[in-house]
């Protein structure tokens, strides 16, 4: 069974927060440099672990389904990690996105408000269902959407708020 690192995970999470706060503007603009210049670590790390799990899904010969025991495994873990009650694996960014405005409801005619700088994905999701993407402009410090300019965007038709946090920076929920 593929296990979570929980105190890798924790450790890592705690580490981006620290760097995060302490960042008052990005090192482009005169803020602290957090990421030094030479080699980085490649993310994310992959152990013996993680390659046997993957092995014994490829030996059985069924790689997606409600009897697959590491991917079902995975997404109870996950889960309860998270203090959920379900988790879903997929295999891609993009194949999350749809998943997302599917268990939204989004459907024709809907608007989704979403950063106009994203990852091509993002939009095509909402397209995907004939819905429409509403976009509203960035933060110049952040890349992430600007929450003071979305509720000009919101109208009768919005269903949704589809936000990206763009490079490892979380996006403003609050």
């Amino acid at each position: 069974m593929i296990r979570i690192k929980s105190n890798k995970t924790e450790n890592l999470i705690t580490k981006i927060n620290r760097k995060v706060q302490n960042m008052a503007k990005l090192a482009i603009n005169g803020g602290k440099k957090v990421v030094g210049d030479g080699l980085h670590k490649v993310w994310p790390s992959i152990n013996q672990d993680d390659k046997d799990a993957v092995m014994r899904v490829l030996d059985r010969g069924v790689l997606w389904g409600p009897m697959e025991e590491e991917v079902t495994g995975l997404q109870n873990e996950f889960a309860e990690y998270i203090g959920a009650k379900h988790a879903l694996v997929v295999n891609s960014g993009t194949a999350a996105l749809h998943a997302a405005v599917v268990a939204a409801g989004i459907g024709p005619g809907d608007e989704v408000i979403t950063p106009a700088y994203s990852f091509w994905a993002t939009s095509q999701a909402i397209m995907a269902h004939n819905a429409i993407p509403v976009f509203v402009d960035i933060e110049a410090d952040s890349m992430n959407i600007d929450p003071a300019k979305i509720e000009e965007k919101i109208t009768d038709k919005t269903k949704a708020l589809l936000p990206v946090h763009v490079h490892g920076l979380c996006t403003d929920m609050d």
